[in-house]
């Protein structure tokens, strides 16, 4: 793209933003506003949700509480006692008579004890004068065996083991029925019933309280009362969706669900929803669930702040007609304005941009002629400067680096020349003593024990001495290459075999029938340096060296892995330098020789870690060189 034509797509799309901007401000800064009223919103309904969830445990811990006191513990004892007794007594009577029929006898109720009841009166009383209004409805306790323990006129002497709450606050220390319609009192009531254990955790009995709607959700209305506003409505739903409070208690036994009630169960436990399908006039729903209090888990309910919302636009209406004007103007004038400064920018930069490609290709001698701009014309009057100075450095990096080039080789070429003739003076008389060494060897076997060992010692000393004189003779001579078909497993076996593989390396190589036109004795020489190097560098502990191969199109690859220490990465691209060694007594040329004898056959050579690898391509077919 032209640059005339983005300074004008530039400067029109800034003034069409800001228009954009403009027209648009007031609807964001009334998202802005809902959105600060329904975090506000979202606030009131979690603290209000969370008070109410508060309020019923404590109320419960009051009256779990209320079951440790020593006369309630003393008189559930006695009647669990009484009961034993009593029970043993039907035993008897069954066991002397047995056409009496017991299960068709009235309950034995236990003796009434006036000084729970007094007490347990205390404690109704004293809720209805704290209140002013009736908190609880029921409140008895039962034995051990469902009997209650304290009768009033709101309750029987049956007993009430095999009933589901009697039964739930047995076994789990906390049973918390539904909300339920007291024709009676003219409330709705729920039922808790809490297990009551003594000193050492053993079960004692059961008691079970019937708390009025209106003290459950007293914190609630309170705080309902405080936040109702002319456009805000607070609601209480149970769990099915229906009404329990709006603007007081709400008789609920037949009503349906909220109409949202659906959407908001499949949601996050505290949000808003907008249940308005006119934009400019939402209606957003502030919800919290219960989530419970310490070890009260919830009842299910939500609390809901129904917030309307009708008329936050008027006053930015002003303010968009003000920003569509400026916007308009400014258009305008940026395509007028980008027309001018591309005339005078975009064509110099097109010359510099010219000169750059020109000087990337080599070409120095490209010159800026100049521009209205003065800024322009100094980047252009730098160009010429950097185009002349290149050209000088390259012309000097040209030459430099053709003399180190012929300096290396003709060092290379002297210490080539050199390390040939010493290496093949020294060949002839380390073959004598080679071959004077396997004779004695011969000759002195079990005599003693000794001799053997220095005769081990100078077997290893002359292999070490042979490989590397032919480390430089590989090296240095490059003949060419004595082709033949044979299987790369046969050559790597041969390989192998010319070396001393040590009892503490495993050696595995996956057979492979593949055959190669190579020169065999040149790759012989690859695969003992490389498999030799693996083992120098495994050492004396236990190790592995892993050799497969495979075909690839037309090249077969050669994957040799040790278990052996990671080549440094540092070093990792001069294995195959010459004359580059780790080794205090290495020459720097046996990786060197693998490279010239794997290139000469038209293949690659590399090596990486994790583990230590050796790759090496060749042609199935090599052409000779």
């Amino acid at each position: 793209m032209k640059l005339s034509t983005m300074l004008i797509i530039g400067t029109f799309g800034i003034f069409l933003i800001f228009g954009v901007y403009g027209y648009y401000s007031f609807s964001i800064s009334i998202q802005e506003v809902n959105k600060l009223l329904t975090t506000r919103n979202e606030g009131f309904a979690f603290n209000m949700m969370q008070d109410l969830d508060e309020y019923i445990d404590k109320r419960i811990e009051d009256f779990r509480q209320l079951t440790k006191l020593p006369i309630i513990q003393e008189s559930l004892m006695k009647s669990n006692q009484e009961f034993l007794h009593r029970q043993q007594v039907q035993k008897i009577m069954k066991e002397q008579d047995p056409l009496t029929n017991i299960e068709n006898q009235p309950f034995i109720s236990p003796t009434v004890n006036t000084e729970l009841i007094s007490e347990l009166t205390d404690v109704i009383d004293f809720y209805k004068s704290e209140y002013d209004y009736d908190v609880i409805s029921e409140l008895y306790i039962t034995n051990i065996y469902g009997a209650n323990v304290v009768l009033d006129s709101e309750t029987s002497d049956y007993r009430h083991d095999d009933e589901k709450w009697w039964q739930e606050a047995k076994a789990k220390g906390t049973y918390i029925g539904e909300t339920e319609y007291d024709e009676k009192l003219g409330n709705y009531i729920i039922t808790i019933g809490l297990r009551i254990d003594d000193q050492n955790r053993e079960f004692l009995g059961v008691l079970r309280v019937s708390l009025t709607l209106n003290d459950l959700i007293h914190e609630f209305i309170n705080d309902a009362e405080i936040l109702n506003l002319q456009n805000r409505s607070i609601l209480l739903i149970n769990e099915k969706g229906q009404t329990i409070y709006s603007n007081g208690i709400q008789d609920f036994r037949e009503t349906k669900a909220v109409t949202y009630f659906d959407l908001i169960q499949s949601l996050k436990d505290v949000g808003t929803v907008n249940i308005s399908d006119n934009p400019d006039d939402p209606i957003f729903i502030s919800y919290a669930k219960s989530t419970g209090y310490k070890q009260f888990e919830g009842f299910g309910w939500t609390s809901i702040v129904d917030q309307s919302n009708s008329s936050f636009t008027e006053e930015f209406v002003d303010l968009k007609n003000s920003f569509l004007v400026i916007s308009i103007l400014g258009m305008v004038s940026s395509v007028m304005i980008g027309l001018i400064l591309s005339y005078f920018i975009s064509n110099p930069l097109r010359l510099l941009s010219k000169m750059a490609k020109q000087f990337s290709g080599g070409d120095f001698d490209s010159n800026f002629k100049g521009s209205k701009i003065m800024e322009i014309n100094m980047i252009g009057n730098s160009f010429n400067s950097m185009g002349q100075s290149l050209k000088k450095l390259i012309e000097t990096e040209k030459k430099l680096a053709e003399s180190h080039a012929m300096m290396k080789n003709e060092r290379l070429g002297a210490i080539g020349q050199l390390s040939a003739s010493m290496a093949h003076d020294l060949k002839n008389p380390l073959a004598t003593i080679k071959t004077s060494a396997t004779i004695i060897q011969k000759q002195v076997i079990n005599t003693d024990p000794e001799i053997e060992k220095a005769m081990q010692r100078m077997d290893r000393a002359i292999f070490r001495m042979s490989h590397q004189i032919d480390d430089v003779l590989n090296f240095v001579r490059i003949t060419p290459l004595n082709l033949s078909e044979k299987r790369i497993t046969d050559i790597i076996n041969e390989s192998i075999d010319l070396l001393e593989i040590p009892n503490n390396i495993k050696l595995k190589i996956i057979d492979s029938d593949f055959t190669i036109l190579c020169d065999v004795k040149k790759l012989e020489i690859v695969f003992t340096n490389i498999i030799l190097n693996a083992i120098q560098a495994i050492g004396k502990v236990e190790g592995q060296i892993d050799i497969k191969s495979q075909v690839i199109d037309d090249n077969i690859k050669i994957e040799i892995s040790d278990s052996g220490p990671k080549i440094p990465s540092e070093i990792l691209d001069k294995v195959f330098e010459p004359l580059f060694t780790t080794k205090e007594k290495g020459t720097g040329l046996g990786l060197s020789s693998c490279k010239n004898i794997i290139e000469q056959h038209g293949g690659t050579i590399s090596a990486h870690n994790n583990p230590t690898t050796f790759t090496i391509i060749l042609p199935k077919k090599t052409k000779n060189q």
